[in-house]
């Protein structure tokens, strides 16, 4: 028996298509409408909203679900452009705060007049001395006193246990524990019926506390209280018994079952409610008086002056939160309003502009503004710059570049501040990456001893060292040698530097300096008269010298000599009596002699002929011809302590009184006079 597969295949399409042809088709177009984004996106829209009118009238599902994402959207708009949303929602929201403050300024208008009327008269006086002494708000002081009767509280009882079933009040009612008041009620029932063997069907009926009632109707299974201010019309016991029968027929199974479940009894406000009566007073409308008139027109003006206050105050405020939040370095996080008080909080970077400080910039009163930021790190580059600056406190010669929170630091720096820098700088808030490659140990320099005449600069951008100035040849090959060794340095650029004479064969005093150019020996500073002359003798000796310039050099023995003469002339030599000193002035005797012995060789050295005076002085006391005497001997005396320590006696001079001395004062002055002293002339 024989097959043909593709044959039977055939017939079985064929019949498939004869069978199923139309389905197929609406199979085809659904996948082809499903597998379509944009024609599947069509389809949904055409019936998405008529699917949400229907969801919304089976209930509030859809709207629960949809709230999160209307949220989420509403707030990445209003991040995104939030002048664009003001700008939508403008035609909505103008005339409603139109509306709300016409609204306001009639209700305003409305309550001024009651407010003339009560606050301008001796009642309206009284009640509000009534007011301060009770804590009562003045507005309710009003409504209680203009009131004929006044229904605040309907307490329904359970009357066998005391609970409360259930409690209506007055909106603005003094509130009470409902509770409390319930217990309390039951409690006075019991001892009146306990203390005055009253029938069980009879209680207490109506209790009164000043102007304040509380009517109370009892029932098989219920009591009914009212509390009442004012004189109470006879028709609220009717209306308080019928309730109480309507509630003991409604609830009749509930109340005979009772086992302090008061949910049931929720449903009784229908019923309660109908016991919250009240009638006010009414008095005449009068026509306002001129100086009712008056005090309105003063009032109205006062209250605008109040409201362009309240407004520019608003405005400066909000001036001032604008002002920290366009400033770096600060976040906003709450904004609020207490009592003329503008509270900010929020964050603060710590290198950022002190608050305070732009309070200035308004009228605002500082201690109207309250301040709580928390510090924090802001991460805006010129704070991260002043914080990489304050924390590396990096060295005059290192330069830093930040560029997409990676630091780049460039220049010399010692190998511990290098290491501090790798380490600390990732730490700092905004850096995440440090580039420290072109950053090198500093070269210390002073190890190529250079000498007063060669100047080092350092060419921080390409690491050359450049030398300039004079020097000795063999220091010059040393500098080459030494900085090609040194880290940091890629080249060593010597020529602006020239070969000079070794001047060190001079053997210069510290106090000297020397240069050699264009075959002259300049020398600055201080020298003594021998090396001068030693110098001076250069030319002579070296071919390398044809000029000594010492106009800038001082002799050091000169300046020596004066510093000795003024020494000198400032020593005294004092003696108590006749040739009799004071052993306390040897220090004087030994001071003078060096001075004296040192002049001398200074002098001869600078070839200048030099006399000393030693000039003796006498007191008042005696004769003149004996004092001059006396004065020469005091003199002769120092001179022969001085030719004793080997000073020649050619450099010295001799002299006495030359005139009668004043009579002194006193012993002081005396002794004063009886002194030898020193004068030196140069000649």
């Amino acid at each position: 028996m024989s097959h043909n597969p593709p044959e039977d295949d055939h017939q079985l399409d064929e019949l498939r298509h004869l069978l199923l042809g139309p389905e197929l088709k609406k199979l085809d177009k659904v996948t082809q409408h499903l597998e379509n984004p944009e024609q599947f996106s069509s389809d949904i829209g055409e019936v998405l909203p008529q699917a949400m009118l229907k969801s919304a009238k089976q209930g509030e599902q859809l709207s629960e679900a949809m709230v999160p994402t209307v949220e989420e959207i509403v707030r990445l708009s209003i991040k995104r452009d939030i002048n664009k949303f003001a700008n939508a929602l403008f035609p909505v929201i103008g005339p409603a705060i139109r509306k709300s403050i016409s609204e306001t300024i009639r209700q305003m208008l409305q309550s001024l007049n009651q407010v003339l009327e009560h606050g301008l008269s001796w009642k309206g006086i009284k009640w509000r001395i009534e007011s301060i002494r009770t804590g009562i708000p003045f507005a309710q002081i009003v409504m209680l006193n203009s009131l004929e009767y006044r229904v605040e509280q309907v307490f329904l009882i359970h009357r066998k246990t005391g609970i409360l079933l259930n409690h209506v009040e007055q909106e603005n009612a003094l509130n009470q524990n409902a509770d409390m008041v319930s217990s309390m009620l039951t409690a006075i029932g019991d001892f009146v019926g306990d203390s005055f063997d009253v029938d069980n069907q009879q209680g207490l009926d109506n209790i009164q506390v000043g102007d304040f009632s509380i009517f109370i109707n009892q029932g098989p299974d219920t009591i009914l209280a009212v509390a009442s201010r004012g004189n109470a019309p006879s028709s609220l016991g009717d209306t308080m018994s019928q309730v109480l029968e309507d509630i003991q027929s409604q609830f009749d199974t509930q109340l005979e079952n009772f086992k302090g479940n008061t949910t049931p009894f929720e449903n009784s406000n229908e019923q309660l409610l109908l016991c919250l009566v009240q009638s006010q007073s009414h008095t005449k409308n009068k026509r306002l008086s001129l100086k009712a008139k008056l005090l309105w027109v003063i009032a109205i003006i006062l209250f605008f002056y109040w409201m362009v206050a309240k407004i520019y105050l608003s405005i400066q405020q909000h001036d001032y939160v604008d002002l920290l939040e366009q400033e770096p370095g600060f976040i906003i996080t709450d904004v609020l309003y207490e009592d003329d008080k503008l509270i900010l909080k929020g964050l603060r970077d710590p290198l950022a502009r002190n608050a305070e400080n732009f309070i200035a910039l308004t009228t605002l009163n500082p201690d109207d503004v309250i301040l709580q930021f928390d510090p924090y790190q802001s991460l805006d580059k010129p704070f991260v710059e002043k914080r990489l600056l304050k924390i590396l406190n990096l060295p005059e010669n290192v330069s830093m570049q930040l560029q997409a929170r990676q630091l780049t630091v460039k220049g010399y720096a010692s190998k511990e501040k290098i290491n501090a820098i790798n380490i600390m700088a990732p730490l700092i808030a905004g850096i995440d990456q440090v580039n420290s490659s072109e950053l090198f140990s500093t070269i210390n320099l002073s190890s190529l001893n250079p000498p007063k005449t060669v100047e080092l600069e350092l060419d921080k951008n390409t690491g050359t060292l450049i030398s300039r100035g004079s020097a000795l040849n063999s220091w010059r090959e040393f500098a080459k040698q030494q900085a090609s060794a040194m880290p940091g340095i890629r080249h060593y650029n010597d020529s602006e530097l020239t070969d000079i004479f070794d001047l060190s064969v001079f053997n210069p005093p510290d106090s000297a300096s020397m240069s050699l150019q264009n075959k002259v020996l300049t020398i600055t500073g201080e020298a003594n008269s021998e090396w001068i002359q030693t110098a001076k003798a250069s030319i002579d000796i070296y071919d390398e010298i044809n000029e000594v310039d010492t106009s800038q050099l001082q002799n050091s023995d000169e300046i020596q000599l004066h510093k000795d003469i003024q020494s000198l002339q400032q020593e005294m030599i004092f003696f108590d009596a006749a040739l009799s000193f004071n052993f306390n002035a040897n220090d004087s005797f030994n001071r003078s002699a060096l001075l004296v012995n040192r002049i001398i060789r200074n002098a001869n050295n600078l070839s200048l002929p030099v006399k000393i005076t030693i000039r003796g002085y006498s007191d008042s006391v005696g004769k003149f011809e004996d004092n001059v005497f006396l004065s020469r001997e005091r003199a002769d005396y120092v001179a022969q302590y001085l030719f004793n320590t080997g000073i020649s006696p050619k450099y010295i001079l001799i002299e006495g009184l030359e005139a009668p001395v004043s009579k002194e004062k006193n012993a002081s002055e005396q002794s004063y006079n009886r002194r030898v002293t020193f004068n030196v002339q140069l000649q």
